[in-house]
């Protein structure tokens, strides 16, 4: 019975025998976008052909457009971006801003194929699992062999940056765990831990606190005596971490400590900026050409990339309409969670929790919402966790796939 369950969990043969061509190479490039979520060239090109395959399908009649109310705040922030950028001062990025727009296409793209293909929801896990391993295992094998093991020299695996590098990890590696948690799978165990591991070892403090709340909400939220006895681990884990790791999060207390006293001279300057342009900013991208007028003579860096906390940078660089998309993209998908808590999907609504609260308390020290890889990999799992809400596989006991609410392919 066991092995029979497991040769079903890797049945795709309803997947590929779909009977639209452009609906299953969509959904296979989807899958390799996912796969290639470290590096922007082949991350943006595998997006492109999956959503231009999509939309060539849905023209054609082999799927339909549907509306999920993420899309509203998605298409606000589009709309305040490109206004701010059109109304800016200095606008040498506003070109950029067209850009914005398709990747937010991810999306509705992963939405609409994960409602015309479940057995696309199933690989796409599958596919997160690999992914995260194999960047695990890459900044492992660059913290062991390669010695990269200090401030000077973090792990950044296939990525550009530490901090993209610790962004993609950190919300998968909640999803791999959560997910065991419900279904004791080994390769979700193994490859969670591998990557909470990892995203030990890159030294990034963010990235810590995001795992920590987010852990602790999604224990509050599901099993609340838990807590009490996860505080005591914690402590005991703490006091006897490596010297290195122990100082590394102590220095989080630190504001003379040059990175958080220069985070504190940009939220200073952010708050500057905010005051003298409260509704549409200085323009998305302008914050680096404008610093200098709001810097603060002892600020250590001259002209920083961005303000290290996505509530001060939206505001400052797309006003208060922009931030305001984004609070309510997050609100609006949190709330798609709690209203799945009560029932048999009650595991994706821990998953997507998860993953917006890890992100959220990340973003309040970097600017990871306008990181372009991270920026897909949210999309990408929120549309993985708004779908996985709405319907449980075919297989599932008591539920039909039309009353779930698939969409039946047109021939």
């Amino acid at each position: 019975m066991t092995r029979q369950r497991g040769l079903a969990l890797l049945d795709f043969s309803s997947f590929v025998a779909h009977p639209s061509a452009l609906i299953v190479t969509s959904a296979v490039i989807y899958t390799l976008q996912i796969l290639f979520q470290a590096k922007i060239a082949p991350l943006e090109l595998c997006a492109f052909w999956s959503i231009f395959l999509l939309g060539w399908a849905i023209a054609r009649g082999d799927a339909r457009f549907s509306w999920h109310i993420l899309y509203f705040p998605l298409i606000v922030y589009g709309v305040v971006s490109t206004t701010s950028a059109l109304l800016a001062k200095h606008h040498p990025h506003h070109d950029a801003e067209g850009v914005l727009w398709f990747k937010m296409l991810i999306f509705p793209g992963g939405v609409i194929l994960f409602r015309t293909l479940p057995r696309l929801r199933e690989l796409a896990v599958y596919a997160h699992a690999a992914f995260v391993t194999i960047l695990s295992s890459w900044g492992l094998y660059e913290f062991i062999v390669l010695d990269q093991r200090d401030l000077e020299h973090r792990i950044t695996g296939p990525s550009t940056h530490v901090m993209t590098f610790s962004g993609l990890i950190l919300p998968l590696s909640l999803m791999l765990l959560v997910l065991w948690w419900y279904e004791r799978k080994w390769w979700q165990l193994t490859a969670g831990t591998l990557a909470t591991v990892t995203l030990l070892l890159t030294f990034t403090r963010s990235v810590w606190l995001g795992w920590i709340v987010a852990a602790f909400v999604v224990l509050l939220a599901s099993r609340a005596r838990l807590v009490f006895y996860a505080l005591p681990v914690l402590i005991l884990f703490v006091t006897f971490l490596p010297i290195d790791l122990f100082s590394r999060l102590m220095s989080t207390f630190d504001t003379k400590q040059e990175s958080n006293f220069d985070r504190i001279r940009m939220l200073e300057a952010g708050g500057e900026m905010i005051r003298d342009f409260p509704l549409l900013g200085v323009g998305p991208a302008n914050v680096k050409e404008v610093y200098s007028l709001y810097r603060k003579q002892d600020a250590p860096r001259p002209r920083p990339p961005h303000l290290h906390n996505n509530i001060v940078q939206l505001w400052a660089e797309r006003g208060i309409l922009g931030l305001s998309a984004y609070l309510l993209l997050l609100g609006l998908f949190l709330r798609e969670c709690i209203r799945g808590r009560h029932g048999p999907r009650r595991k994706w609504s821990d998953v997507g929790i998860a993953v917006a609260v890890s992100l959220a308390v990340a973003g309040l020290f970097e600017f990871n919402f306008g990181d372009t890889e991270v920026f897909y990999l949210m999309l990408n799992l929120y549309a993985l966790v708004v779908v996985a809400l709405e319907q449980a596989l075919p297989e599932e006991p008591g539920v039909n796939a039309t009353a779930a609410g698939v969409v039946p392919a047109v021939a």
